[in-house]
């Protein structure tokens, strides 16, 4: 029962379908840039040009915030400022090579799609038109849907964008292998234990990863190792 977030671009003022960020809260790739520049290091941008106050207190802004807003300058000569130097890098940098697989992954493929796990991490989206040759009208096996889904229990409760307290995009699966620990706030350690944290939308899928012998689902996680 996944749903598209529908949420305004920061960059343009239009109307988009997010597809970034945990709650797929931002459109592009440049807002993402913008938005991690302001809450992961407090710099402003032409995106985002007013600082977060510590604690909502704008006297201890004003004392110590002595740099000029937006602090992420545009560069004559590109015309670019920082934020889009990130959404270059981001945009260029080359999908997780797949893991080595095995016999036991090979049957784990054909066990994720059986409990339904592709139902929502779908294996492979198209990308969309592109001036950029590498990107233009690709395969992407990310093994998600990009959707937001009703996840009970797993939600972070934070509504945020389109998204509600108990909403979740769909995490792409792709580096699972070296991604440890899992969810939202890191909670697993490992995948079993992610898969078995599932909850709502996903609690038939979760129960019947529960109801496999212990050897298919090891060949399950053993899959998820390869991507």
């Amino acid at each position: 029962r996944g749903r598209p977030a529908e949420i305004v671009d920061v960059a343009t003022g239009q109307s988009r379908i997010g597809h970034f960020g945990w709650k797929a809260q931002l459109a592009t790739l440049l807002d993402f840039a913008g938005d991690a520049y302001l809450n992961e290091m407090g710099v402003t941008s032409r995106l985002f040009p007013h600082e977060n106050a510590p604690n909502g207190d704008l006297a201890l802004l004003a004392q110590y915030d002595l740099v000029a807003d937006p602090e992420d300058q545009i560069d004559p000569v590109s015309g670019k400022g920082d934020i889009d130097f990130a959404a270059d890098f981001m945009r260029l940098l080359a999908p997780p090579p797949p893991g080595r697989t095995s016999a036991s992954a090979s049957r784990g493929e054909f066990v994720f799609e059986q409990v339904g796990c592709g139902l929502c991490h779908t294996p492979v989206l198209m990308s969309g038109p592109s001036p950029i040759r590498a990107l233009d009208r690709k395969p992407v096996a990310l093994y998600s849907d990009l959707l937001l889904h009703d996840m009970g229990a797993l939600g972070d409760g934070i509504a945020q964008g389109d998204a509600g307290p108990a909403e979740m995009k769909t995490p792409p699966l792709w580096g699972a292998r070296v991604s440890a620990p899992y969810l939202h706030d890191g909670r697993a350690g490992t995948l079993d234990q992610a898969i078995r944290m599932h909850d709502g939308e996903a609690r038939v899928v979760r129960d019947r990863y529960l109801q496999l012998s212990r050897d298919a689902q090891r060949q399950l996680i053993d899959f998820v190792e390869t991507l």
